[in-house]
Formats: structure tokens, sequence, C-alpha cells
């Protein structure tokens, strides 16, 4: 067996899948597999793949100095006259391509057939874009017959999934979901393409990585079976996806399933360590003194106690912060070594954005109660003075439109709606009084501290809402790597 194994990755967002597979060996004498291409239509995404890419033509975490200064903001490329090879070859292997457009499907074919260069021991990853398959995304396609998902083009993204399976006959792949698709007309249908032989006649398999199947027999699996809880597997974050893995019927090897944690990982641990920012001012003039002000106003209206009697040093905070990453060593040991990069100068994409002086108010009272209560408040547990003019409100249809992320669990799902705004990922702690910022986002999906998410702030939060959780995807490469060291 020639290491690395080939990776394909398509769809791949910022690329949480091919991170966590890269990962696997990076910190020993080589790598088990090796991202020989990634496809991904959002041009942001792309950036911030190929930026990845670059990183990993070092060895784990001996990425020249010129890397940490551009993303730190001080230089305009990662790259100098001594690594442009590898920014080069970075680039060769990240595609920035429309999958179902001919022209992008045929320069896709002909990477493949160029990088994999005959193999037939590679594995395919991906997870074709799931809104249509959503409980809302659904929602938004019902018609009188039901929910006709089949207006929506990205319904039929899955169908480019099967073609490269079908054409290019990978050993492995790793389909995810949201696992609305479930209850989607699509679900029998995936799954009945899925095991269609391959160009060379070959069948699949089909396994849950969280469901054990009996040896020697072929799996038999409800689709609940699918469904993966990423919290119960160290993961600070309750994400609920389906998982399917395919296995050439010719290997003969039963793959094993992820390994549940002792105990969940909270919020607290994976956050709590960051430097403490204050929000942006969306109305008023954007300085920490008028934040102070507004603040120290509305603790005080909170606690019925005069402004003055707050003190400065409460509320004395900055909207961005030069200081470096630390993560609490006492915190989670395994998180700590994930995410941790000692060559980092500062916290990457940390910064706040901007809210109205109302928001500032219903975050401060939501957090405030969640810190007491170890819950996040619903509308109805809000004063009337903080009620926001809209017609749904304590109609229990949005009864949580306002949620903390508490302190003490994992987080809710992140999701890309979060570039949208922060009312539903309120900051636990009350005096910072804000959503979350990209980078705790990011730490709740498990990307290391030293992954740089390129664009305007909004499309990061779109990546990081978009992507499987690294760590998860590292768990899931041990089991991939499992059945091709079992069947060499």
């Amino acid at each position: 067996m020639a290491l690395p194994i080939p990776i394909v990755d398509i769809f791949a967002g910022p690329g949480g899948l091919g991170e966590g597979f890269s990962a696997l060996g990076r910190d020993t004498v080589r790598p088990f597999f090796e991202t020989a291409i990634a496809a991904e239509m959002d041009k942001h995404a792309h950036k911030t793949l190929t930026l990845r890419a670059f990183y990993r033509q070092f060895p784990h975490q001996k990425a020249p100095q010129s890397y940490y200064d551009y993303i730190a903001g001080k230089r305009e490329t990662p790259y100098t006259d001594d690594t442009l090879a590898q920014w080069n070859n970075a680039s060769q292997k990240v595609l920035h391509v429309e999958l179902g457009k001919s022209e992008d499907d045929a320069l896709l074919d002909k990477k493949l057939e160029v990088s994999l260069a005959g193999r037939d021991d590679w594995v395919l990853l991906g997870g074709p874009p799931c809104q249509a398959y959503s409980t809302i995304g659904r929602w938004q396609y019902k018609s009188a017959d039901g929910h006709d998902i089949g207006r929506d083009s990205r319904a039929h993204l899955y169908k480019q999934y099967l073609r490269i399976i079908h054409k290019h006959c990978p050993k492995i792949f790793i389909m995810e979901n949201v696992r609305g698709l479930l209850s989607s007309k699509y679900f029998d249908l995936i799954m009945k393409d899925l095991k269609k032989p391959n160009s060379k006649g070959q069948k699949y398999k089909l396994y849950s990585i969280g469901q054990p199947s009996d040896k020697g027999s072929s799996p038999k699996l409800e689709p609940s079976d699918f469904i993966i809880r990423a919290e119960e597997y160290g993961i600070p974050q309750r994400r609920h996806r389906v998982i399917i893995m395919g296995v050439l019927e010719t290997c003969d090897v039963t793959p094993s399933v992820l390994s549940k944690s002792s105990r969940a990982v909270s919020v607290d641990a994976a956050i709590g360590d960051l430097p403490k920012l204050r929000s942006g001012l969306s109305k008023l003039e954007n300085t920490d003194a008028n934040w102070r002000s507004v603040v120290s106003n509305i603790i005080a209206a909170e606690h019925q106690v005069s402004g003055d009697k707050i003190p400065k040093q409460t509320v004395n905070l900055t909207q961005t912060s030069n200081s470096r990453p630390k993560l609490r060593k006492d915190a989670n040991q395994e998180l700590f070594q994930w995410l941790h990069d000692e060559n980092l100068a500062t916290v990457l994409n940390h910064e706040t954005r901007g809210h109205i002086e109302r928001d500032l108010a219903r975050y401060y009272f939501a957090s405030d109660f969640a810190q007491k209560n170890g819950v996040s408040p619903r509308d109805r547990n809000f004063p009337e003075r903080l009620d926001p003019k809209h017609k749904s409100w304590k109609k229990n249809k949005f009864n949580d439109r306002f949620r903390v992320q508490v302190s003490d669990e994992p987080s809710t799902t992140i999701v890309s709606h979060i570039s949208k705004d922060g009312h539903s990922f309120i900051h636990p702690d009350p005096l910072q009084c804000r959503s979350l910022t990209v980078r705790e986002a990011a730490r709740l999906q498990t990307f290391p501290d030293n992954y740089f998410f390129e664009g305007p702030r909004t499309e990061q939060y779109k990546q990081v809402g978009n992507a499987v959780p690294p760590l998860l995807a590292y768990q899931i490469a041990q089991i991939v790597a499992e059945v091709f060291t079992q069947d060499h």
C-alpha cells in the first residue's frame, strides 16, 4: 500500500472533511491521506481551500513565516519566491468549478485522471449542497401535493457525486448531508443509486459509522442509523448529520464505528479562553466610550441601579484584540492539541460585528438569564420592554429567536445563517453583550486556530457554518484508514 492515499473532496466548502483526513499522520513521519483534488464553486471558500492546501505543503505546524505573516495581515501573499513552487502546487489541487456545468465537469474529470494516475485505492469525500433537503428548505418548496424540492436544482447535485463514483470508481466514499435528507423522497433513491455498479461493474456496501454491522454480511440499517450526533464524539456542538460510508464489495473488511466520548465538550471549554471583546455599534458612532456608556446603561436598567454604580472596568472592552490564542490546557487535552498552534501571534478571524442598541439590551438579558438558569430564555421570559416588533413574537413560532449558547453545554448547530444575524448565537458572557465571532464559531466547529477564512466576514461565517467539523472528520479518517490497512 503506497502512502499517502489520495482523497478527492468535492462540494468541499472551506475544507472541513479534507482537513480531518489530511491531518491523520501529519504529526508523524508521513500523512496517511493527501488531497489530490478539492473542488468548490464559491470563490471565497475556494480561496480558503487554496491557502490551506499551501499550508499542508509543509510538515505539521512548520509552515513558513510568510504564511503566518499573511494570516496576521502583515503581507499581501502567503508565499515568497522560495515557496512559490509550493503555492503553485497547492493551486493546482484546488479547482474553482461548478459541478453540473459540462465544461467544469470535463475539467474535473481530466484533473482526476491525471492526479489519480490509474490508482484505485482512493477516497471520495463530499456533501452535495444540502439547503434543499433541510426542514426550512423543504418548507420553501411546499406545494399542494406536499414538499416538492425537485424545483430546486441543488436537490439534484448529488447526481454529480454519483457520476464521479460511477466514472472514477473510488474504493471508499464518504457522503455527508443534513438529517432532513432522511425524510425527503430522495433518500431511498440515493441509497439505491449508491449501491449501483460503477463503470468497472463493482458494487458498494453502505455502512453507518455510528452503528456497527455484522462481520461478513450486508449491513441491515434503518435510515436513522446514518445520523451522527457530533456532540457524542468530542465536538462542542450539537450537530446532527447524515453520513454514509460506501466500500467496494470486493473489500473483505467490515469498518469499525466511531468511539463515543466519555463526556460532552462545552462551549466554555471551546471558546472561554479567547480574548473578551465588545460588540460593534451599528447605529451610534462605534467608539469604546460610546459602547461603555450604552452597556453601562443597559446593565443599570436590568439590575435597577444607577449607571454610576457600574465599575468602568466591568465594561472596559475593545472590539478587536492582538492577544495570542491561549486555549486552556485543563479544559480538554484532545481539543487543546487539535486547535493550538504556538506559532500564531494573534487570534485569527476574531472581530465582532455591529448590533443596534436594542439588540444589545436583549443580548445582555438573554446571557444573564442563561448564566443564572442554565438555559437560554424563550420569548415568554423576556420583559415586555425588550419585545421586538415582530408579529410572530410570543406566538410560539420562533420562541427562541434570541438564543444564548449556554456555557456548560455543547452549542447548538452552527449554520450558515449565522452570517445573517447573531440572534441565535449569543455569547454566554453577558458583559461582552454580543454574538459569536467567526473564530468562536470556528472553534465550535473544531477548525484549528491556524485555519484562516478568506473573504468578507459574512462569507467567513457562511464557510464555517457549511463545514463538517474537522475533528469529527479526523475520527472518520481513522475508520477509513483501518479499512485500507486491513485490506492490504
